[in-house]
């Protein structure tokens, strides 16, 4: 009986360690995933610290940290990576000092020996190293430099012939909290649960789908470059392009337009393992109502050799309102088994501000701005030169030379003379307001044996407001103006014996009027108007309606 216990005693022995290889190998398994995950949240937040993306690239990386913390990789040595990182964001874009040297910390206490990538490395951020190291405690559990000799307990000498046996991996404790770690206290007597599908980093867009890259398409043209109508604003967006293989390009290019400008940036985008071209548009110049882009492909000399929109004619993606934003953040924290963002954990930085309250956004979206071609109306002053001629009603008091023929003159129409010209400079309040100062320099050529007796012309000044349509190469405009001087006047010949007297019927001095124009951007720093105005005298009554065409040079 005794030789059956022994036997089944055996058989359970072997079965638990059976178990527990697979269970070791099962859990190598998942961590490696979660690994390979972390690594991906890296690369992305390095792009975007790149670009400058500093706060993109500062939610990913905490996304990352918590991730790895429920994986229970907090001593594992991509967690330090991603800590330094986490530093260089702080300091070097957003400009605190205090949560980088935390981080530093942070990363040094998993690796002592760690350091900045080169391409990272700056005076500022190894000199922010050196001082977080002063700080820092190697953890329990570290790697293996992180453990300094001085500090583990001296183990009985072995042989001098053989080698000191292995040390044991201790058992993952929590470490003391000591002033900056802000790991919690609390002991976890249960192993971590099963590692669930890593979180969604928040600089991830909307037209990603978190399923998984797609393959490539078995046909493509040229460039092809599948794009979602529509993206959440304030977001970055990511986008992709698949290459036909007859085509000798060696990279592809996402340009983007830059807020209020005409320029556009550039992202060089990078090959996926499946074969797409990926790029990711930074957040900075995800705002206003639309997102306009183009892709280029590249040979090696730099040349466009194949190109998916173009400068004057770009892509399109219209950003939805914040409302429809926020819904499909929560169709996606349902995808994630109801883990919205990294911020439903204690941040692993502790920065959240539970005072900060949500943020309301209020109104509607202007259907009217969508679309807006931003390259133009950027400008900030002009200076133009018009010129023109006017027709209207002459009143006035009559006659100013001839009070002979009075009698004989009676209201009726009347024409302003050969021309007129009329400088103006103006400043662009926004696109869409502008006010100006405008002269009205009215010609009338007379006879020299006249002159002495006659008008020549009327000087007068308009101070102008101007509303524009919306923003586009060819614009629409209309104005209020008032302002006086000799006011205006017209031309009337009352006596046929002297033909060549022009005598003149005259409104003013005080004019007031609005006009509507055509406006049209020549180019950045010229541009063409044409524009009918219509003017008021008094306490002269008369009335005239002027015809002006002129070129505008832009100051920026």
């Amino acid at each position: 009986m005794s030789r059956w216990k022994a036997w089944a005693r055996l058989a359970v022995i072997a079965s638990c360690v059976g178990f527990a290889f697979l269970n070791s190998g099962a859990a190598h398994a998942q961590d490696t995933s979660m690994v390979e995950k972390i690594v991906a949240m890296n690369k992305s937040a390095l792009e975007d610290y790149g670009t400058q993306d500093y706060d993109s690239a500062k939610e990913t990386l905490l996304a990352a940290l918590v991730a790895g913390k429920r994986a229970g990789l907090d001593t594992h040595p991509v967690m330090a990576r991603t800590y330094v990182h986490l530093g260089a964001v702080y300091i070097t874009g957003l400009k605190d000092r205090k949560k980088g040297l935390q981080a530093f910390a942070r990363a040094l206490e998993i690796d002592p020996t760690i350091k900045l990538a080169k391409s990272m490395s700056t005076p500022e951020l190894e000199a922010a190293l050196v001082e977080a190291g002063k700080q820092a405690q190697p953890k329990p559990g570290a790697v293996a430099a992180a453990a300094p000799p001085a500090e583990t307990p001296p183990a009985p000498p072995p042989p001098a012939e053989t080698p000191p046996p292995a040390k044991a991996p201790p058992a993952k404790t929590p470490p003391k909290k000591r002033g900056f770690v802000l790991e919690s206290d609390a002991p976890s007597p249960a192993p971590p649960p099963p590692v669930p599908r890593a979180p969604r980093p928040a600089t991830t867009s909307s037209s990603d789908d978190d399923t998984g890259e797609p393959d490539v398409p078995l046909h493509v043209t040229a460039l092809d470059c599948p794009t979602p109508d529509e993206a959440p604003p304030d977001k970055p967006v990511r986008l992709r392009c698949a290459v036909a293989a007859n085509l000798s390009v060696a990279k592809v290019v996402l340009l983007y337009r830059i807020p209020g400008s005409e320029d556009f940036g550039e992202v060089e985008m990078s090959r996926t393992p499946k074969g797409w071209y990926e790029g990711k548009v930074p957040k900075k110049a995800v705002t206003g109502k639309s997102l306009q882009f183009y892709f280029e492909g590249r040979n090696a000399a730099g040349k466009a050799l194949v190109s998916n929109g173009r400068s004057d004619s770009p892509n399109l993606i219209v950003l939805r309102e914040r409302k429809a934003a926020e819904e499909a953040e929560a169709e996606a924290a349902e995808e994630n088994g109801g883990v919205p963002a990294a911020d439903t954990e204690e941040n692993p930085l502790d920065e959240r501000d539970e005072a900060a309250g949500p943020r309301l956004f209020l109104g509607k979206v202007d259907k009217s701005r969508i679309g807006l071609d931003t390259r133009y109306g950027n400008r900030r002053f002009w200076i133009g030169l018009g010129l023109g001629s006017g027709y209207g009603y002459a009143k006035g008091n009559g006659l100013e030379v001839r009070k002979d023929l009075q009698q004989y003159y009676s209201p009726g129409a009347g024409w302003a003379g050969i021309g007129h010209l009329a400088p103006e400079i103006g400043f662009q309040i926004t696109p869409d307001v502008a006010i100006s100062i405008e002269g009205r320099n009215q010609y009338i050529p007379q006879p020299a044996k006249y002159s002495k007796f006659t008008a020549s012309g009327a000087q007068s000044v308009l101070a102008r407001l101007l509303l524009f349509s919306k923003q586009s190469r060819l614009r629409f405009y209309g104005s209020l103006m008032a302002g006086g001087g000799e006011g205006f006047r017209f031309i009337v010949t009352p006596d046929s014996k002297l033909s060549d007297l022009k005598d003149t019927v005259r409104g003013g001095p005080y004019l007031a009027g609005a006009g509507f124009g055509i406006y049209y951007e020549i180019s950045h720093s010229l541009s063409f108007i044409t524009e009918l105005n219509a003017l008021a005298g008094f306490p002269i009554f008369s009335v005239v309606g002027d015809v002006n065409v002129g070129l505008q040079v832009n100051i920026y």
